[in-house]
């Protein structure tokens, strides 16, 4: 009689790669166990004992060999060429009315094909402020991104014009018209690293008071970006591993010399695991621009700089630090009604310290803050944060009077 023992080693619901017998009594194997991927041994001896994880299966009573019919056929090769046919990922339409920037209104829309390779993005809306200006007050972009190849492409044009306030630029209203184009370029190193570069080309006409020209400019920007990240995301966040990005930037206006300036930035991000679901971050970025018309960076808020007001801290230089505990609060919560049943999932804690400064010139104070605070994962998609602290303020000098307390959305850095 010929038979074959199948014998039940593991308890493991996710799969076990690369199993190798190093002994009559031992193997090894890798698994994916708590966030990692680790190396495991397993003792075998007796386990043929255990009726319940072993299996014995005869193979002399299954029969004579099954063996297909032959039908010959006649056969041809050939190439059939992809035709992409593209369908509607999303649309959205909003309408606005402020007493500022008046009425307005506009659309964006996505497009792509059937493997999700090829992808249109589309946006139109208007600015006008009254029926003369309707024509000459459209705003438009198109952009299409590339991913066929490795070396992932994407390129697009532009037409904005209207009555602005960019927080990255001066304190007050002004008016401009830009249009031009861009180019970007993504090329992976390896799994976890790529270089990112593009190349923009816009024509910016800008006025401070309507109807006077205060500055002209044919800008071209080039940015090159080394990317790494590795990183193993909890319910709220990274919990194990790195992400870095360093990025030089160069914008000049090519015709009239009224810009130019440069751009280093550097972002820095460390995981160290404490335990299974806990972990320490700890970031560590600058930023800086330098030179004529060189834009504002700007943190304060639940994504930086916490118990600051959002968007509050501006300055061409800048830079931030913070550090994080991260921990497991409650794992689940279940409301239960007559009708349905409502669960909530993920909820973490948090301990933070964060400390960093911005300015145009002249350096101003240190400022930063500690605190507490809770992340709760809404369906899987967004990140609910409620921080409570008090603010670090004249130079790490004094501690603000009461606490503050900041209520947002976004993932934890």
């Amino acid at each position: 009689m010929t038979s074959t023992i199948v014998t039940k080693v593991t308890n493991f619901l996710t799969g076990v790669f690369t199993p190798r017998q190093v002994s009559n009594s031992v193997i090894t194997y890798t698994a994916f166990n708590k966030f990692a991927f680790n190396l495991f041994t397993k003792e075998i001896k007796n386990i043929q004992s255990d009726s319940n994880k072993t299996i014995v299966m005869n193979f002399d009573s299954t029969g004579a060999k099954w063996s297909a019919n032959i039908y010959i056929a006649t056969s041809k090769k050939g190439n059939i060429k992809y035709e992409k046919h593209y369908s509607l990922d999303f649309a959205q339409s909003q309408i606005s009315t402020s007493p500022v920037f008046g009425t307005q209104g506009g659309a964006v829309i996505s497009l792509s094909d059937l493997l999700g390779n090829d992808k249109y993005f589309f946006l139109l809306y208007n600015t006008a402020s009254v029926q003369s200006e309707f024509l000459n007050s459209f705003n438009l972009s198109l952009q299409r991104v590339d991913l066929t190849r490795r070396t992932n492409y994407g390129y697009g044009i532009f037409h904005f014009t209207g009555n602005r306030f960019d927080i990255r630029d001066s304190d007050e209203f002004f008016f401009e018209r830009s249009f031009g184009g861009f180019f970007q370029l993504n090329f992976p190193l390896s799994k976890f690293s790529r270089i990112e570069t593009s190349v923009t080309v816009a024509n910016s006409d800008k006025e401070i008071i309507r109807g006077v020209l205060a500055r002209k400019a044919l800008l071209v920007s080039n940015s090159i970006s080394y990317v790494y990240d590795n990183s193993l995301w909890g319910p709220s966040g990274p919990l194990d591993g790195t992400r870095t990005r360093l990025q030089l930037a160069y914008t000049g206006d090519v015709k009239f010399s009224n810009v130019n300036y440069y751009t280093i930035i550097t972002d820095f991000r460390k995981y160290f695991r404490l335990g299974l679901r806990s972990a320490f971050a700890m970031r560590a970025a600058f930023f800086y621009n330098d030179g004529q018309e060189a834009r504002r960076f700007f943190m304060g808020g639940s994504w930086d700089l916490r118990g600051w007001p959002r968007f509050s801290i501006r300055g061409e230089k800048m830079w931030l630090t913070s550090l994080e505990v991260r921990f497991p609060l409650l794992d689940q919560i279940n409301l239960k009604f007559p009708f349905m049943n409502l669960g909530f999932f993920g909820i973490r804690g948090a301990a933070f310290f964060d400390a960093g400064s911005a300015w145009d010139t002249n350096y101003k104070s240190t400022l930063g803050s500690v605190g507490v605070g809770i992340r709760f994962n809404l369906f899987g998609a967004l990140v609910l944060r409620y921080d409570i602290g008090k603010k670090i303020e004249d130079n790490f000098t004094r501690f603000q009077e009461g606490l503050f307390y900041q209520f947002f959305f976004g993932w934890d850095f």
